[in-house]
Formats: C-alpha cells, sequence, structure tokens
C-alpha cells in the first residue's frame, strides 16, 4: 500500500473472523488508522486485496469526532437515520436508550460547541451503535474518556457486540484497553508496516469484562509481552 508516494504495508496478511474482538497496535505511523480506512473503504489499497465473507453493514469511528456544529447533539446523532432515509419514533427510541446508558441524556439539545471532548466522543460512538453494524471500526475509541466512564462504555460496547454477534476492529496505543477487550491483540511494525506477531488473548475468563479482565493474574504477563514486542 502506497500513499502519496510513500510506502504504509509491506506484505500485510490478515484474516479476521466474524464475532471476534481485535486490537491493532504499534509505533506512530505505522499505518494503523490506514488499515481501518481501507477496511471502511475510505481508502483504496494500491496493490492486494480486500474480501468479505458476506455483506458488511460497517460502522466506522474516526479518531477525531465529527461533529457538525450547526447541529443538536441529538440531531448529529442521527444523521445516519436521516442519509438511509429511516427516521422514525422507533429509531429515535434507541438513541434515547443509548443516551441513557451513555450518560448524555439532558443534552439532547447542546451544541457539539458546549460539549466536552468526552461526550463529543461517545455520541459519535452512539451514531455507529444506532445502525448495528456488524462490523464496527474504532480508532482510538477510548482517548478523551476519563477511566470510569470508560471502563462503562467497555461493558455497554462488549454487551452490544455479545448482542448482535458483530466483529469489532480498533486502533489503540492503550495496551490495557487492548487485553481487556481482545480476542487476539495485532502487533504491527513500524513502516513500512507488518504484522509483527498476533498475540491471542486468553484471561481465563466465561465472559469479556474490562474490570475483571484487570484483575487476571494473566493480565500483567500479557502486558509485559505485549510491550517487550512493541519497545516504545
Amino acid at each position: 500500500m502506497n500513499y502519496g508516494g510513500l510506502s504504509i504495508f509491506s506484505g500485510l496478511n490478515l484474516k479476521l473472523l466474524d464475532g471476534k474482538n481485535y486490537s491493532i497496535v504499534g509505533p506512530t505511523g505505522c499505518g494503523k488508522t490506514t488499515l481501518l480506512n481501507i477496511i471502511s473503504g475510505v481508502d483504496k489499497p494500491s496493490s492486494g486485496e480486500l474480501k468479505f465473507s458476506g455483506e458488511e453493514n460497517k460502522g466506522y469511528l474516526l479518531q477525531e469526532n465529527v461533529m457538525l456544529p450547526w447541529r443538536t447533539l441529538l440531531e448529529n446523532i442521527g444523521l445516519p437515520f436521516e442519509i438511509k432515509q429511516n427516521v422514525n419514533v422507533t429509531n429515535y427510541g434507541v438513541i434515547s436508550n443509548f443516551l441513557k446508558l451513555f450518560d448524555l441524556e439532558g443534552f439532547e439539545t447542546y451544541y457539539p460547541d458546549a460539549l466536552s471532548g468526552g461526550m463529543k466522543q461517545r455520541a459519535a460512538l452512539i451514531r455507529c451503535l444506532i445502525t448495528e453494524p456488524n462490523l464496527l471500526l474504532l480508532d482510538e475509541p477510548f482517548s478523551n474518556l476519563d477511566f470510569d466512564i470508560k471502563l462503562k462504555i467497555q461493558k455497554i460496547l462488549l454487551g452490544y457486540q455479545k448482542q448482535i454477534h458483530s466483529s469489532i476492529v480498533f486502533v489503540t496505543h492503550d495496551i490495557e484497553d487492548a487485553i481487556a477487550l481482545s480476542d487476539e491483540v495485532i502487533i504491527f511494525s513500524s513502516r513500512p508496516s507488518s504484522i509483527k506477531e498476533i498475540i491471542k488473548i486468553d484471561l481465563g475468563l466465561t465472559e469479556k469484562d474490562p474490570i475483571l479482565a484487570r484483575k487476571s493474574d494473566k493480565f500483567p504477563i500479557y502486558f509485559a509481552e505485549i510491550w517487550d514486542k512493541l519497545k516504545y
């Protein structure tokens, strides 16, 4: 993959399975976001190919949460329904439920310039979830969230993933988040990037939980292993 004459990937070969969670970690500038752009269809690879086993309904949370400044919080979140010309009471009931879950109830009429970075990030995540994508692409989805809010949102996200049986691919610089949420942690090398290693995560839990994961005896072992491979 070349971007502006710059070689991004070298021999990248990756297979992702339905219903699994994958995190991508690696040095700054190694192409993590570029890979999400390719999977989402925002960018096209200059070589190679991308295959899906079936029809994909994708949701993509960008690293910078794009909120239209002239629209209220509710109007920004409901934009996917408007684009699909599917605005109805039921769909806005879905948004209302997410607003309660994400502690945004009461801010429906606020404009983006009156919201904190964390609030806008939560709103952007809701906008991704309301269409029930079976492939969720997240670029640094928790970077602006306070730790307690982050763990709550992660629990909600895992519950959603289990209910919809969606696949999640997210980019992060937070090793703890990668371990707590992933079935596999994909470690990229520096540019031109290749897969340095894929580490399968098994914390011995019956189901994923971001809090119980951090209490697992295996958690610091995975942390040390990933840290050694990254060598930031």
